[in-house]
């Protein structure tokens, strides 16, 4: 299975050196794309946390939870979606991805979401994720989507092989806004994940 092959070229990774050297067991270690590959979302964060790291799920607990209230809201699981990270490691002291880093994991990336995955929408939060994902998906292969998000005025002929892009801000800054902030973040990105599984069910 191609997942399973890109997991294990994932752990065995040992490109990110220095100035830490990242994928070391239980200090930086890697955590592959999480949940289904049949998925129409895909979720992007920038990198793993330390207690993502140990759980090896992204976006587990801490920011995660902002987004498991997106789910639930959507009325889907988390294991309905694919998650996964700009890069695949978790960065000493949850520092920022480096340059190099990303780039080193670029090539995963790809193959997670271009060759594998293939959902008809990427929702990618924080700057580090944004920039990840734009440059796997040049227009005409990708199209933005504004935040707040509203359901793309898209005909059916143009769905067919283009990828819906969302920026929304990081679920780490909206859990310290307000709360009438972080109920209209979470509508509206639930309305995301809803539309993407709806137009593919349609398809």
């Amino acid at each position: 299975m191609a997942k399973a092959r890109l997991d294990r070229r994932i752990k065995a990774c040992r490109k990110c050196t220095s100035p830490d050297r990242l994928n070391v067991p239980g200090e930086t270690a890697s955590a592959p794309g999480y949940g289904s590959i049949d998925s129409p979302v895909a979720i992007v964060g920038e990198a793993l946390c330390r207690r993502c790291m140990a759980k090896q799920e992204p976006f587990y607990g801490g920011s995660g939870r902002v987004l498991d209230r997106c789910f639930e809201r959507a009325g889907h699981a988390k294991t309905e979606l694919f998650i996964t990270n700009s890069i695949h490691c978790h960065p000493p002291n949850d520092r920022d991805p480096l340059v190099h880093e990303t780039e080193n994991c670029a090539g995963f990336l790809r193959e997670e979401l271009r060759d594998i995955v293939q959902p008809r929408l990427v929702i990618a939060v924080g700057k580090f994720a944004k920039s990840a994902v734009l440059r796997l998906y040049p227009e005409p292969d990708g199209r933005e989507i504004s935040w707040p998000f509203r359901v793309p005025r898209s005909k059916q002929s143009d769905l067919s092989g283009l990828t819906h892009l969302l920026f929304p801000p990081h679920p780490y800054y909206i859990m310290t806004r307000a709360t009438h902030i972080r109920d209209e973040y979470e509508r509206r990105v639930a309305r995301a994940i809803q539309w993407a599984f709806d137009v593919e069910g349609v398809r």
